[in-house]
């Protein structure tokens, strides 16, 4: 495990062997642009699912790899083109990297965004971009040695346009991007509030054992109805929202201004409701919205959030 000192108490990622060779790598607190990832153990290679956002927290990454294993990492699985997921991909120089065609497209248009002016603290390091490799639409198979890992997309724009789950059905453990946020506020700015609705649905039907999200903690058992259940209740309170906002006349950040958030206010990164409702609006059969467009959107959200900037420890 890396002794990396990540932002004050915030610490390295918890590694847990969440199933025989099979990793998940959390980390605390699961806000902006810190995620999760996870890696399998082969016989003579390893496959990670996404790398993470700084050069700082890759390289911590990659020590909670060799602190299991020597053996190289041979594949990785991007499962969205977010950049929390993707900016350590040129960090696997021995990897083929392999996402859903359309992640890769939006990666080769935007390459690595300058997020400084939206979160000023980060440091980044010394990124470089590195897109995917393989591209695939529908579903394919990952053999590692005798292991089977089912990566699929759904059919639909979810979290974004080209979410992959990853599925291994032989050990029960999905590894689902984020399509999750455990313990955060769902955001679906850059999908569909309806499409990650539908893709929960999905996500329940593969009856898995262990669940790794792409923010909050890995979960499993009795524990997955719950929290699925509790994605499912946010992204309904944002659909009823907007709904609520369209039959008043008001603007997605007039409506999240006069919105309590209620039992949602315990979630992190609150400030999403906002970006939410203009995918809501958006959606939303009687609604008379014209898109603004995401630098719009992400402004509201700074000023439902008072004015200040999203917090970030990455």
């Amino acid at each position: 495990m890396s002794s990396n000192h990540l932002h004050g108490n915030l610490g390295p990622g918890l590694l847990q062997e969440v199933a025989p060779k099979v990793f998940s790598y959390v980390q605390p607190d699961g806000t902006w642009f810190i995620n999760n990832t996870g890696f399998v153990v082969g016989e003579n290679a390893v496959v990670s699912i996404d790398t993470t956002s700084t050069e700082l927290r890759n390289r911590a990454y990659l020590d909670a790899i060799a602190s299991v294993t020597d053996l190289p990492v041979t594949l990785l699985i991007n499962t969205h083109h977010h950049a929390d997921h993707t900016h350590g991909n040129y960090l696997f120089s021995d990897a083929t990297i392999i996402s859903h065609t359309t992640c890769r497209s939006v990666m080769m248009a935007t390459g690595i965004p300058d997020y400084r002016a939206a979160f000023p603290g980060v440091e980044w390091g010394n990124l470089r971009f590195r897109a995917p490799d393989i591209t695939f639409e529908g579903s394919t198979t990952v053999h590692l040695d005798d292991l089977a890992i089912e990566l699929f997309d759904l059919g639909q724009v979810a979290h974004t346009d080209g979410d992959v789950l990853a599925w291994l059905p032989e050990r029960g453990v999905l590894f689902t991007g984020d399509l999750i946020f455990h313990g955060g506020t769902p955001f679906a700015l850059f999908g569909s509030v309806q499409g990650t609705l539908d893709a929960l649905d999905t996500i329940e039907k593969k009856g898995a054992e262990v669940i790794i999200p792409g923010h909050g903690p890995t979960f499993g058992g009795h524990e997955i109805k719950k929290v699925l259940d509790a994605q499912r209740a946010y992204l309904r309170f944002v659909q009823e929202t907007a709904e609520n906002g369209i039959n008043s006349a008001r603007t997605p950040i007039e409506q999240a201004s006069v919105t309590d958030l209620g039992e949602f206010g315990r979630l992190t990164d609150t400030e999403r409701l906002a970006g939410n409702l203009h995918v809501a609006y958006r959606e939303h059969p009687e609604a008379d919205y014209e898109w603004v467009g995401f630098e719009n959107a992400i402004g509201d959200m700074i000023a439902f959030n008072g004015g200040a900037l999203p917090r970030c420890l990455a």
